[in-house]
């Protein structure tokens, strides 16, 4: 288990994507997010080039890998939202996004030893480097208990 104490300003961690299809592209915005961006290639392709992923799908799929190979371990307690939410470039059909975590600081809780901050900066690239999407994350969790006696 990792706890606050185990994090240090500037430590990164990567993580990748699967690719999204075009189909799972069109799957997802047909139920959360239907505009004809997401859900036809043509209209798409005449504005953007080719189709494009809602960024919310993007948003769920960069937070995939986050989930399954890094909160696991981690004695977190709860997000407290995305500031600075931004999509910079589309994801297109089949691209596998390079995922950052960029640890900013570490913040004890005044109020409550036994917790405090961590806040993280996450960017996703797409195979070309290009920063497409990016969010600064604040998390609350744990303390070592052994540290804030």
């Amino acid at each position: 288990m990792k706890y606050l104490e185990d994090f240090q300003p500037g430590e990164v961690f990567r993580f990748h994507t699967a690719p999204i299809s075009a189909e799972s592209i069109k799957a997802f915005a047909r139920e959360w997010d239907p505009q004809r961006l997401h859900t036809d290639e043509e209209y798409a392709t005449a504005i953007h080039g080719s189709l494009i992923a809602s960024g919310f799908q993007t948003i769920l799929e960069v937070f995939r890998p986050i989930m399954s190979e890094f909160m696991v371990n981690l004695a977190n307690i709860g997000g407290m939202g995305l500031d600075n939410l931004r999509w910079l470039k589309p994801v297109r059909p089949d691209e596998a996004l390079s995922v950052e975590i960029t640890i900013n600081s570490i913040t004890p809780s005044k109020s409550k030893p036994d917790r405090g901050v961590l806040h993280y900066t996450l960017r996703a690239m797409n195979p070309e480097g290009e920063v497409v999407f990016t969010t600064d994350t604040p998390v609350m969790m744990k303390r070592r208990p052994d540290d804030n006696d």
